[in-house]
């Protein structure tokens, strides 16, 4: 303390005990950030791939092209 006054035991134990909660709770709230991230990553990922695939189906030579095998295939 500032004036020279004898700590507190009892304080200081208690300020330690509740800087240790503190610093476990943000090691437990990275590790939950980390988790949405990478599952955040891993969702992006697959819209991604849905989105391409999409993109290659609506390709109109490629809907041409399985409509005229289709027709052929039923005889029209």
């Amino acid at each position: 303390m500032a004036d020279g006054a004898p700590r507190d035991p009892e304080q200081d134990r208690r300020l330690e005990r509740r800087l240790e909660r503190t610093e476990q709770r943000i090691a437990e709230l990275e590790a939950q950030v980390e988790g949405l991230q990478d599952a955040l990553y891993r969702q992006a990922r697959r819209g991604d791939e849905t989105h391409e695939q999409l993109l290659r189906r609506t390709e109109p030579e490629r809907i041409a092209r399985e409509l005229s095998d289709d027709a052929r295939r039923r005889g029209l």
